[in-house]
């Protein structure tokens, strides 16, 4: 046994439409036609004011909004580990240099650490990244000022080189935020057409159910509905207990 199945998500209500309009299109005598005019106004996507034009539309727009999204996503991470890998090396070559007494212990305190030295900045959130790579710039800054003719610079790398990694970091995170909200909203817009592509899928169906209502043979009956997009429900058959004797 089987039962209709109307679709629910978006994906699959568009399935069901492009169906329907393939199977109308392909269909060379009018009489086999079985939507009206007024289904059809809806579902010709050679009308770019129709429904189902717009409804595709807005399902490209999503995929082109979530396709920049992916693309800055990749850019932005990479672009973080490059930060992180000159964050933690500075302050590597920092603890060695004080180590060689290059520096001086309390150097470290410039950059937002312990002067013990005992850990390196966590660096685990992109929020935990740009203030470390901050603290790097301006404690560089600092210790140049404090310091004076004594001042020695932090090289391999340097603090300018931090900088230079985290500007490009930077304005990919604003780029990810900026992308992420248009893909939300784009989401949102395509949402928006869901309660009118359900109802004219569910249109489709009943007419389809309809047209071929007088067909004898049920399975004859199916496969001309499913043509036009409709979706069936293989219901699962009862199956017998393992020791259950025929007849039983």
């Amino acid at each position: 046994m089987s039962g209709r199945k109307l679709p629910h998500r978006m994906t699959a209500v568009i399935r069901s439409l492009t169906t329907a309009r393939d199977t109308y299109l392909i269909t060379r005598d009018p009489d086999d036609r079985i939507l009206s005019g007024e289904q059809w106004s809806k579902l010709d996507d050679a009308n770019p004011q129709s429904f189902f034009s717009r409804l595709l539309q807005a399902q490209r727009q999503v995929q082109i909004a979530l396709a920049d999204q992916g693309r800055i996503t990749v850019q932005l991470l990479a672009a973080a580990e490059e930060l992180r890998l000159f964050i933690s090396h500075f302050h590597q070559v920092l603890d060695l240099g004080i180590l060689r007494r290059s520096f001086g212990a309390g150097a470290r305190a410039y950059y937002g650490r312990d002067v013990s030295g005992q850990r390196l900045p966590a660096l685990g959130t992109y929020d935990a990244l740009e203030t470390a790579a901050d603290k790097i710039v301006a404690g560089e800054a600092a210790r140049q000022t404090a310091e004076g003719a004594a001042y020695r610079p932090m090289s391999l790398p340097s603090a300018a080189e931090v900088a230079d990694r985290l500007g490009p970091f930077r304005a990919l995170r604003t780029q990810s935020g900026h992308a992420l909200t248009r893909s939300d909203l784009q989401r949102e817009a395509l949402a928006g057409f869901l309660p009118e592509a359900k109802a004219l899928a569910k249109d489709i169906a009943q007419t389809a159910a309809f047209a071929y209502r007088k067909d004898p043979d049920a399975s004859s009956r199916r496969a001309k509905c499913r043509r036009w997009g409709v979706v069936y429900r293989e219901s699962k058959k009862a199956v017998a207990p393992p020791d259950a004797k025929p007849g039983e």
